[in-house]
């Protein structure tokens, strides 16, 4: 009968597109099989380096809980043998306990954090962050001019001008945990935007000029974009092209016809955004966004600097462009960061440690009062 039986929730986690962050709980009879789960993870617990790194990844995941999800909230506070519980293969086989014990729960739900931090260090944009920064932003600021005060996008009488241009450096650590445990994959290089780049226009049809120049100057590659990640909440694109057809056909001066496509994409309606990639954006904000991979050249660190080796990968970056209006417009009302980030943290508190609140009777729908800790700047991308 051994082979009719099966853990219908860690096969579904398998093969069934399910997340193991939103397991019940783990299926482990004693401390060799919790020490085997472990080193199939990546860690074994016989290794003094390992042990130190599990720690660190416990102690961090702690910090997160308590910053982000339990603040200001008593009744889910960590209990203290959870927080004074350092050897993980005992928090493995708690998690592995009857869901009627609500050390059970709390215990799955540090081990969920623990998998987004653990996942949440990337080892090539720690150790070579700083140099592929500088070559993305090498490819952009050449094409960045400012003239009397004012910001443009290339030179001469195509060049795009623009309200402003902003760069999002390397998320901080609980920004990239929290945005790792809403996603169902739940990896680390499912993050696109570690760098991100925005360009504020000062209208709507200059956010289609600043996507033909990035094209037309090879400044992006667009083999290189990832379909998948292309979101334009913004601009009609099949309006555009029916005005553009219409006002080429008409037989108008061209100069006239530029300020009637202007006038008429600037009172045209945004296509609709009823799904969205980023379940706690808010539908009110508009851009247009991609992300593009970057082919990075650093020098070998493992060779002698005169053998000119080389390490190459591929890099994502995220892209935003957006008019003017539309940017002022995620500063205020529900598109603003500071609703983005609650609507976010609401979620991840439900997933983490949803069914300790349930076990505890406590609402899911207190309204967030978690301090902000990140900068505001892009996250919403």
């Amino acid at each position: 009968m051994d082979n009719l039986l099966f853990q219908w929730d860690v096969i579904e986690a398998m093969v069934g597109g399910a997340s193991a962050l939103d397991l019940p709980r783990l299926r482990l009879d004693d401390a060799a099989q919790a020490e085997q789960f472990l080193r199939s993870y990546g860690f074994d617990v016989t290794v003094a380096r390992h042990r130190q790194e599990l720690e660190w990844i416990r102690s961090v995941s702690l910090g997160f809980i308590e910053r982000e999800l339990v603040y200001n909230r008593p009744a889910l506070a960590l209990p203290d043998e959870l927080r004074q519980l350092t050897d993980i293969p005992s928090l493995l086989l708690w998690a592995s306990g009857p869901l009627s014990d609500l050390r059970q729960r709390w215990a799955c739900a540090l081990l969920r954090v623990m998998h987004a931090v653990a996942h949440a260090r990337l080892q090539l944009q720690e150790r070579f962050g700083e140099h592929v920064r500088e070559q993305i932003l090498a490819r952009f600021q050449p094409h960045l001019l400012e003239e009397d005060g004012l910001l443009y996008l290339g030179t001469g009488p195509n060049r795009v001008p623009l309200s402003r241009f902003e760069v999002k450096h390397q998320k901080p650590l609980d920004s990239v945990i929290l945005k790792l445990l809403h996603k169902p994959e739940n990896v680390a290089t499912d993050i696109f935007d570690h760098l991100g780049l925005r360009f504020v226009t000062i209208d709507r049809l200059d956010v289609l000029l600043v996507v033909r120049y990035l094209r037309a100057h090879h400044v992006v590659s667009f083999p290189n974009i990832k379909p998948s990640r292309s979101k334009n909440t913004l601009l009609d694109m099949e309006f555009v092209r029916a005005e553009v057809q219409d006002l080429l056909a008409s037989g108008r001066d061209p100069e006239e016809c530029a300020e009637l496509l202007r006038t008429r994409v600037e009172s045209s309606a945004h296509p609709s955004a009823t799904v969205l990639m980023n379940p706690h954006s808010d539908v009110g904000y508009h851009a247009i966004q991609f992300t593009c991979r970057h082919y990075v050249r650093v020098a070998d660190p493992l060779s002698a600097p005169s053998s000119g080796r080389e390490l190459s990968f591929f890099f994502p970056y995220e892209v935003q462009i957006t008019d003017r209006a539309s940017f002022e417009a995620t500063r205020s009302g529900l598109a603003s960061h500071e609703e983005y980030r609650r609507r976010q943290r609401d979620s991840v508190r439900h997933r983490v440690l949803g069914p300790v609140m349930t076990f505890l009777g406590e609402s899911s729908d207190v309204r967030d009062q978690s301090p902000t800790t990140f900068d505001s700047s892009m996250d919403d991308i």
